[in-house]
């Protein structure tokens, strides 16, 4: 699925058969995690006031609104009032004009995405989904679960490669022959700057960490730091943007991208920071009764094959009890 594409289906300018391209794309769970969040990214951003009071929109029941609008409506027949039926170009029109309604009152025309290319390409994955892709240049980039990645579909020599991250990504970066930066966007301003290299990020909402593997990088935090952060292999970087908090530490940069392989490794990460993990990366809400409890630190490996792998590791490994409910994970 292309941005063009997309932004085309908002402005009501798709033909039928792209209409219904989207609308199959939006019905699945990447499309529907894409939609949330580019909701999600319009009422956290800074130039969006909303009151408390007012809840942000449910991607859901924007889909659900869709597809009720897609069912053909019941008419009476009469003797003297003849049944028009809808051409396919009619109602593809009103199906994607139902979108842009709910979308564009939502979110203000989408204020947030101005920044986009209309051509560029979008790889979005699902809660629970990891998915590698290859760019332009060669270089390679697996995504983790609800994640999302926007890049150029092609680079032209001496032109600097840029990608947008929002979630957890490994890269791969291939050097080039003329020595081509490697730009990595990150929510919040935080944007990385490499050669050629390995290192895995994790950017969501405020928070980023971005561990080096190989080679060299150069951290820009913005307006948070006057000059640029040289990284060397093992380091990791933590940054809230929101709670002004910015560290580095020596790691197992390795265990820190285990996640790939089917792995989680975790050494002194406390309750709260798993809670979180698995709230971004399988879209489920947990919550550590005990305050303590959210304070626990953990150590070791578990598998990742799934979020009940997880949780079933967990329990077994340091004897918690974790209750399931519809979206929702209570740990005790």
């Amino acid at each position: 699925m292309t941005e063009q594409l997309l932004q085309r289906y908002f402005a009501n300018q798709v033909t039928p058969d792209e209409a219904r391209r989207v609308l199959d794309w939006l019905n699945t769970e990447a499309g529907q995690v894409y939609l949330q969040a580019r909701i999600d990214a319009q009422f956290n951003g800074a130039e969006w006031l909303v009151p408390d009071t007012v809840s942000a929109p449910d991607a859901e029941r924007i889909l659900s609104a869709i597809r009720s609008r897609m069912e053909p409506e019941p008419a009476t027949l009469s003797a003297e009032i003849p049944v028009r039926r809808l051409s396919t170009w009619t109602q593809a029109m009103r199906w994607a004009a139902v979108l842009a309604g709910f979308v564009l009152l939502a979110t203000g025309a989408f204020t947030a995405y101005k920044q986009w290319y209309p051509d560029d390409l979008i790889c979005q994955t699902a809660f629970g989904k990891i998915s590698t892709l290859t760019l332009p240049d060669g270089s390679t980039v697996t995504l983790n679960g609800n994640s999302r990645l926007r890049y150029a579909p092609r680079w032209a020599s001496h032109q600097t490669r840029e990608v947008w991250l929002d979630g957890e990504g490994y890269f791969r970066v291939t050097h080039q022959q003329n020595h081509e930066r490697f730009v990595v966007h990150l929510p919040n301003k935080l944007n990385i700057e490499v050669l050629g290299t390995q290192f895995n990020v994790m950017a969501r909402q405020a928070r980023a960490k971005v561990v080096l593997n190989t080679g060299k990088i150069r951290l820009d935090v913005g307006e948070q730091a006057k000059e640029k952060l040289v990284m060397r292999p093992g380091d990791l970087f933590y940054a809230d943007v929101k709670a002004k908090v910015y560290y580095r530490k020596h790691v197992d940069a390795a265990a820190q991208a285990a996640w790939q392989s089917g792995k989680l490794t975790f050494d002194g990460t406390t309750l709260q920071e798993v809670a979180q993990m698995l709230k971004d990366t399988y879209g489920v809400n947990v919550i550590i009764t005990d305050p303590a409890l959210q304070r626990q630190t953990i150590s070791g490996t578990i598998p990742n094959q799934s979020m009940q792998t997880i949780l079933n590791g967990l329990t077994t490994l340091f004897d918690l009890h974790i209750t399931q409910q519809p979206n929702q994970i209570i740990i005790q």
